[in-house]
């Protein structure tokens, strides 16, 4: 008795040791968002509006390719399972040239395209166009750094040293924010940007985030060029990462726009309070999140070194601690909801709708929360696929039924809980079967 709890003591500790620190930088993150918007806003509606689109094209296109990064954390954390550093130095090197050229050819292809793609594909016009372009000449470059840091700030999860990703995205949101002010109002002698500001300061920024990563991993992983075979090792890494990649499309891109489609079918009070409420949700996500990539490194080396009693008992863990986590969080925007809502929206209307549908919107992230600690526990045991084909026809059902049956928001979050707990029931089956098999 006193082994097993020394045993689930210890993957408490695991966990909370990776998972608190991506939760805290998550939160600065979220905070110094909503003051850099807030900073766009005071330009033009213009500036804001075509900033607005760019930012949220571009990280939801660097959201998806972040699926690389989800890939080294779980060959690596694999390979640190089977003390095989050498191994980590080498999937490190040739997904940083995987990311390195993807990213910079997006760079370029969105420099000669830029005005085509935001005219004919967004209808962007006049100011907005010219605001809109500026910016994304100059933040289309974050995307090859993202994606490194990206690949960066997986090397610290697999060597369970989140404390450093925490510092130092905590250290770079404020940096940002700094530099934002400056280079958008032409502070400290310099001239006023305006919109290309806030990408400046953006880049600016995340070179410094990618020096320091740099600098700090460089005893943990070894860049190296020179891999026998690498251009057949790079189109094997390509064909691995199909299936997450895919599972970032579908869940970031196609369900998200879909999802928005039908609600604004609805009305504009009804997508304004199912904004509203997405806000929120995103707050009560965080634990979630961090867990399940806590999940993701301790499951793969725990898979790796062969312990796969350990892998079923962090999995078990996570969900119990991320489920605590919600439980205190719920409480706290439950008993809250009037002021959050109201600090958002001052709209009448919307606010009593969001307030009317927060409870329900909230109570369906439970299945979602157990649903993404299974996710990442499959595919941290080569599942990958089945997890693909679980998500994406489940809530292609779900969002087929809310085209049809949808006439008020209420019934959307009912919808959605449904399709979380049938995603969650699947995966959970799944994985069971595929850790008790490897137990016998």
């Amino acid at each position: 008795m006193n082994c097993i709890s020394k045993e689930r003591k210890s993957c408490i500790t695991e966990l909370n040791k990776m998972a608190l620190p991506l939760i805290a930088g998550s939160i600065t993150s979220i905070l110094m968002g909503i003051i850099d918007q807030a900073f766009i806003g005071h330009i033009s509606l213009e500036a804001y509006a075509g900033v607005g689109l760019v930012y949220s094209c571009i990280n939801s296109l660097v959201g998806v390719l972040g699926a690389f990064s989800i890939v080294f954390n779980i060959c690596g954390s694999n390979l640190k399972g089977r003390n095989d550093l050498k191994g980590i130095s080498e999937e490190f090197s040739l997904l940083l040239i995987l990311c390195g050229g993807i990213g910079f050819g997006l760079f370029i292809l969105f420099n000669i395209f830029c005005n085509p793609i935001l005219h004919k594909g967004f209808g962007l016009t006049g100011k907005t166009l010219q605001e809109a372009s500026e910016y994304l000449r100059i933040f289309s470059f974050s995307i090859p750094l993202n994606l490194v840091i990206f690949l960066y700030s997986s090397v610290f999860k697999i060597f369970k040293k989140t404390n450093h990703i925490f510092a130092t995205t905590l250290f770079i949101n404020i940096l940002g924010v700094c530099l934002d002010y400056i280079l958008i109002y032409g502070k400290l002698g310099l001239p006023a940007f305006g919109a290309k500001g806030a990408a400046l300061g953006s880049i600016l920024s995340l070179i410094v985030y990618l020096g320091i990563y740099s600098y700090t991993a460089r005893h943990l992983v070894q860049i190296d060029l020179r891999i026998p075979q690498i251009l057949k090792k790079i189109k094997d890494k390509i064909r691995f990462s199909i299936p997450f990649l895919a599972q970032e499309f579908m869940e970031d891109i196609l369900f998200v726009v879909g999802l928005n489609m039908i609600v604004a079918r609805i009305g504009t009070v009804e997508l304004s309070a199912y904004n509203l409420i997405l806000q929120i949700i995103s707050i009560i996500q965080m634990p979630m999140f961090g867990y399940s990539t806590a999940t993701v490194s301790l499951v793969s080396e725990a898979f790796g070194n062969g312990s796969h009693k350990k892998a079923k008992q962090i999995k078990n863990t996570a969900t119990l601690l991320s489920l605590s986590c919600f439980a205190l969080m719920f409480l706290v925007l439950i008993n809250c909801d009037s002021y959050i809502i109201t600090f958002i929206s001052d709209e009448a209307e919307v606010v009593s709708l969001a307030q009317f549908c927060l409870p329900a919107a909230l109570l369906a992230q439970i299945f979602n929360y157990g649903l993404n600690i299974e996710k990442s526990a499959l595919q941290s045991i080569n599942e990958s696929r089945y997890t693909l084909h679980v998500t994406f026809t489940i809530n292609m059902i779900i969002l087929c039924l809310c085209g049809v049956l949808i006439k008020n928001l209420l019934m959307l979050y009912v919808l959605l809980g449904i399709g979380y707990a049938a995603v969650y029931l699947i995966l959970y089956q799944r994985s069971r079967r595929r850790l008790n098999a490897d137990l016998r």
